[in-house]
């Protein structure tokens, strides 16, 4: 009879990642987020792995989905153009995201967005 108290896991190729760009976990950069200087190293050399745009998939429940699709019809611009747009809000509400952005790119020496 087989034991059904624990479940085992299934290791798949989603949970591998290439040499050299394996990210640390939010838990993990608990500590670097006392330390802006050492979080912006950090995201420094994760940026620089990264291409300029990146792909992202999101999953929305029905009733989500059918209201951006809504939207989208309703106001002539895409669904991708309303959740950008809804992204930069929030990101522009959450001051503490400033001085971050601006020491990495910084650090990086480019502008800050």
């Amino acid at each position: 009879m087989r034991d059904t108290s624990k479940p085992t896991a299934a290791l798949s190729a989603g949970l591998l990642a290439r040499k050299g760009l394996a990210r640390k976990s939010a838990l993990a950069l608990g500590a670097a987020a006392a330390r802006p200087d050492a979080l912006a190293q950090h995201l420094a050399h994760t940026a620089r792995a990264t291409k300029e745009k990146a792909a992202f998939t999101l999953r929305l429940d029905p009733a989500r989905r059918l209201r951006l699709r809504l939207a989208a019809a309703v106001t002539g611009r895409s669904a991708q153009q309303l959740v950008t747009e809804a992204i930069d809000t929030m990101l522009a509400e959450m001051a503490e995201l400033e001085p971050l952005a601006h020491h990495l790119a910084a650090t990086e020496g480019r502008e800050c967005l």
